[in-house]
């Protein structure tokens, strides 16, 4: 039997336009694509196969990317959804329309999610992706595709793409020297880093910093707390083999800094790190110079009492 996904997706997709903000009042392209849409669900619910039949195009295609599975032409998207209407269990349909593009007067694209729940099986949500267009002034499904929707990652695979930075690490350029590590924690849900600056053997800065997966934005983002009192927060960005850091930051006397952190793995023992565009209180500051990074000791010789390698954006 072909996929019920496709069966189901029609339903859904009027449902969900509305949910987009968009209005069926006006006169726009979009806006009528939407009233052709609503149309559509009336006739789905109400089982009328004929109407919903006069809304596929003569030559549509449906296409299922899991099953790998095509379906050309109006009768045989038919004879997928008929079957829907003889389904012994109840359907229940939720989702939502993330974007319609009118590509021209007479073609319109449409991208979405839709979620189905089939009597007390769990509900499966895939993403679609839809052309239609206007024959004889009247808006029908041209093509129609569906995608699985990858199952999310976990925090701590997720944060697999960092296991490089686990181990203590040293910079000694210049007249002070920063020292820091990284270990996992929390269950291996985030990592841990804690960095510590010196000059003459005495601390002049510290901080620990919080690294997570973020699965609303698909990112890494990380939350910065330093001994003085400061605090900040980043989003991780990966970008032609470097990490870009956007970090906004509360200095201790009530300022707010910002800046970006490039930081570019060079081989498995030292990476290089600078801070670009940063500034305090709006006002753009120097670009702090390049620096090199070593490796000088694994993740369980990381010290528990230290971990970060950054400098603080308002530093």
């Amino acid at each position: 039997m072909r996929s019920t996904r496709m069966r189901f997706f029609v339903a859904i997709f009027s449902m969900a336009i509305p949910l987009a903000g968009l209005s069926a009042d006006d006169s726009s392209g979009d806006s009528s694509v939407i009233r052709e849409i609503q149309a559509y669900v009336e006739a789905f619910n109400a089982e009328d196969a004929a109407k919903v039949e006069s809304m596929w195009a003569e030559n549509a295609t449906h296409m299922d990317h899991e099953l790998n599975q095509r379906t050309d032409g109006r009768a045989a998207i038919m004879a997928d959804i008929a079957a829907v209407f003889d389904l012994p269990e109840p359907v229940t349909l939720s989702g939502s329309v993330d974007n319609v593009r009118m590509v021209t007067d007479s073609v319109a694209s449409i991208d979405g999610k839709i979620n189905v729940t089939v009597g007390d099986f769990e509900p499966t949500t895939n993403k679609f992706s839809a052309i239609l267009t206007k024959q004889d002034e009247k808006w029908v499904i041209d093509s129609m595709e569906e995608m699985s929707v990858p199952s999310p990652v976990s925090a701590a695979a997720a944060l697999s793409k960092l296991d490089w930075l686990i181990g203590s690490w040293q910079d000694a350029s210049g007249e002070m020297r920063v020292r820091c590590s990284v270990k996992r924690a929390i269950g291996g849900s985030f990592l841990v880093r804690s960095f510590e600056a010196s000059a003459d053997d005495e601390a002049v800065a510290q901080s620990t910093q919080v690294i997570g997966w973020d699965p609303r934005l698909g990112q890494f983002r990380s939350w910065t707390f330093d001994a003085d009192g400061s605090f900040g927060e980043g989003v991780w960005s990966e970008n032609g083999g470097q990490w870009l850091i956007k970090s906004a930051q509360v200095l201790a006397d009530g300022q707010t800094a910002s800046g970006t952190f490039v930081m570019t793995p060079q081989d498995s023992d030292h990476f290089a790190i600078e801070l670009i565009g940063r500034t305090i209180e709006g006002e753009l500051q120097p670009s702090s110079p390049e620096v090199t990074v070593s490796r000088v000791g694994s993740s369980d010789e990381a010290d528990d009492s230290t971990t970060t390698t950054e400098p603080s954006s308002g530093q």
